[in-house]
């Protein structure tokens, strides 16, 4: 084994490392990470020298030369033009840019393929603040796992220095855009925008405050037909009681976070630190207004023509209409022009604001915080009762409240009526708890004296029932021993009473039931071996009973697909010591798709390599490749099997073919199989003449069968089953037809009737 496959790699050691803020832990952190590498140690150790420098090349901008360049938005360093490496990413295009960092489609060529979002900071931007910022971004992005927020997939560090990240690729518009676009309806509107609000309430739970949620920052795709928001960009975010980064995050004297449509006036106060999740219900406040009316409650070119402090007062103080209002005041010709006539007839969002979304909306816009939703999930429920013609949280004053305010402006003699009333209350009630008490301590005495009655009943009862199954257990284990001794002896009708007087003694014990299923098998009593079978499979056994006895056999060729369904699915799931070969072989004998049946050839293939390399080795053998050994045919079969219901005809042909030739009890079981691979492959008349020895086989065994006089033929009963399975499958594929009704099965099962008969 390679040391990268037990010693973690140099970059997943040193983002360790940066996390730790003890010194003395770091250190033995990094000491155990790299084991005895000291390669390894030495590099590590020197990043974190280098990240731990008051100046070093992420503080002092590469290329401060291009910094006018690129704050003009121009692309020149070829560094990062199309085609150029940044680690293991190649970058196709560029897609996005912002203050400090570019975003661009990058394929990921190691360890996997696949498109990614790569976001770095821009050449001249490595500030402290901005790669400090960076960085918090990357962390509050990677701390989350919500389908509807994008996910960090990589982060690392260029040549120059220069750190960058690497993302899930969002390929969608903008929230308002798509809706528009689509002309999607007020109720797809809303219950898009509930998955948008978990998607904050998920941040939220995780520490984490966007404070710039816009539509640009809420890209909308569509996933099997139907939208799907992801929240982006979380570049400004804000972590709540922990630490993003070990770098500090200094926001300036006087400057604003956030984007001025979607601000709330707390943001507006520049107050940082006063900052907290409602914050975010205000932006998202915001955006509900904009899906609703198809603008913002304050006009974008108001705020950007307005100056610094007067901005700040609009957002701080004044009062946005209401939805409802900024639609009917719409004239005729902005409705023509504006997002509203894609919302559907105007009156139809007006009529259904004026109930209940207002109140939703201006719930979530109001100036004191404390009166918003207090968390984004809240608003997506009222959303959801909206929905629902359920009544909304967000609901006006009611009755309560319209008293509180009465109570405040008369306390004096609210207070006087209300002390009066609180000394009868507490007196009545005294009285009434005293008495209820000494009731209540009546009824446990006689509650506990029944029920010490009822216990010993029952203690009664369950000693007597034990009693009684341990004798049953102890007559069942006889009568299974000597349906056992006789069965072994041949002795038919002593096994098959001994068994069937064993269910009777224990019907509940799906043991019983599979011994007798297991001789009825052996005789060729198919139908009664189902119903056996059955019995077991509704009374539950482990899995491994069911692979070592041919239960699915049975059941599929006797038409019992409920059952056989039922054990096939817990096939699937078990994880049991039973060997490979007879798990696959129970799967594969009924439908199983193309993916599964591929799977089970390629771990059939690597048994059976293995069982060759064996042969030639002089070492031990695990358990897997001992059984492959002794059942080498078997394997080949159930791997050509496997081979023909995964769709590889050719190699199913080759390793059914094998079986031909192995020394195993089945020996000539594949012959409809053959036949059924070349009608695949379209060798018709290789197909007609692999059936015509099928059926060559099949009246040898019923001729071998009806010579010894008995229900089914010399080899395993599993083998004859399922070679009656597919040479009736065979029929159907090669000839057009069931196989015809063969007097001679009707001669077995009298042969095996009269077996059991005596």
């Amino acid at each position: 084994m390679s040391a990268s496959m037990t010693v973690a790699s140099e970059k997943t050691i040193f983002f360790h490392a940066l996390e730790i803020d003890s010194l003395e832990q770091r250190t033995e952190y990094v000491r155990q990470a790299c084991k005895n590498n000291t390669q390894l140690l030495s590099a590590v150790s020197a990043l974190l020298r280098e990240n731990d420098r008051e100046v070093n090349p992420i503080d002092r901008p590469v290329a401060a030369e291009m910094l006018p360049t690129m704050m003009s938005g121009e692309l020149t360093d070829p560094r990062f033009s199309p085609g150029a490496m940044v680690g293991p990413y190649q970058l196709m295009e560029r897609i996005g840019e912002g203050g400090f960092g570019w975003v661009f489609v990058a394929q990921q060529r190691s360890p996997v393929q696949r498109r990614a979002a790569l976001k770095i900071i821009k050449p001249g931007m490595e500030s402290r603040e901005v790669i400090a910022r960076f960085e918090a971004e990357r962390q509050a992005i990677a701390l989350m796992d919500h389908p509807n927020i994008a996910r960090v997939f990589d982060a690392g560090v260029t040549e120059t220095a220069q750190p960058y990240f690497v993302m899930e690729l969002v390929r969608g518009v903008p929230l308002t855009d798509f809706c528009n676009s689509n002309r999607l309806r007020i109720s797809d509107r809303l219950q898009l925008f509930v998955t948008i609000c978990h998607a904050v309430q998920h941040a939220h739970q995780k520490g984490i405050i966007h404070r710039d949620l816009k539509p640009s920052n809420i890209l909308v795709t569509l996933q099997d037909g139907r939208p799907l928001a992801k929240v982006i960009d979380f570049g400004v975010a804000k972590a709540i009681g922990q630490s993003l980064t070990v770098k500090t995050i200094y926001t300036r004297f006087t400057s604003m976070v956030g984007t001025p449509a979607y601000m709330s006036p707390e943001q507006a106060a520049m107050s940082t630190d006063d900052v907290d999740t409602r914050s975010d219900i205000y932006s998202l406040g915001v955006l509900l207004y904009e899906l609703l009316t198809g603008s913002t409650p304050f006009a974008p070119d108001r705020l950007q023509t307005a100056g610094f402090d007067e901005l700040r007062r609009i957002i701080r103080e004044e009062e946005p209409p209401r939805p409802s209002t900024r639609l009917s005041t719409l004239n005729s010709e902005e409705s023509r022009t504006s997002d509203v006539e894609r919302l559907g007839p105007p009156t139809t969002p007006s009529t259904a604001m004026k109930r209940d979304l207002d109140w939703i909306v201006m719930k979530a816009l109001h100036k004191d915080r404390n009166r918003r939703y207090s968390t984004a999930g809240a608003l997506a429920e009222d959303i959801l009762r909206f929905l629902q013609d359920q009544p909304v949280e967000a609901r006006p004053p009611s009755s309560w409240y319209r008293f509180t305010t009465f109570a405040r402006r008369n306390k004096v003699a609210i207070s006087t009526f209300s002390l009066v009333a609180i000394a009868l209350i507490i007196g009545t009630a005294t009285s009434l708890w005293q008495a209820r008490e000494a009731i209540r301590e009546r009824d446990e005495k006689e509650l506990a004296l029944a029920e010490a009655r009822e216990a010993e009943v029952a203690a009664n009862a369950a000693r007597s029932e034990l009693e009684n199954f341990n004798d049953r257990l102890n007559s069942t284990t006889v009568l299974l021993a000597a349906g056992r001794a006789n069965a072994d002896a041949q002795r038919w009708p002593d096994a098959y009473e001994a068994y069937s007087e064993a269910t009777q003694v224990l019907p509940k014990s799906f043991l019983v039931w599979l011994e007798r299923g297991g001789l009825n098998a052996k005789l060729g009593r198919w139908e009664s071996s189902a119903n056996d079978f059955v019995k077991a499979v509704e009374i539950g056994f482990p899995i491994e009973q069911a692979e070592l006895n041919g239960v699915p056999q049975i059941l599929l060729y006797a038409g019992r697909s409920d059952a056989y369904e039922t054990l096939l699915q817990e096939l699937r799931q078990s994880d049991t010591e039973v060997p490979f070969a007879v798990s696959a072989r129970g799967q594969l004998v009924g439908s199983l798709s193309p993916n599964r049946a591929a799977e089970l050839a390629d771990q059939m293939e690597q048994m059976l390599s293995k069982t060759f390399d064996s042969d030639v080795s002089s070492g031990p053998l695990n358990k897997r490749q001992r059984y492959a050994k002794i059942y080498y045919g078997v394997n080949l079969y159930v791997a050509g099997l496997a081979h023909l219901k995964a769709g590889d005809y050719q190699q199913a042909l080759h390793r059914l073919e094998e079986t031909n030739h192995a020394n195993w009890f089945g020996r000539g079981i594949a012959k409809p199989l053959i036949a059924i691979a070349h009608h695949r492959m379209g060798n018709a008349d290789d197909a007609v003449q692999s059936f015509e020895e099928s059926q060559v086989f099949l009246d040898r065994m019923l001729d071998e069968s009806i010579e010894r006089s008995k229900g089914s033929p010399s080899m395993p009963w599993i083998d004859w089953i399922e070679f009656l399975i597919h040479h009736r499958e065979a029929s159907i594929v090669v000839k057009g037809h069931t196989p015809a009704a063969d007097p001679r099965f009707q001669q077995l099962q009298v042969f095996a009737d009269a077996a059991i008969d005596g």
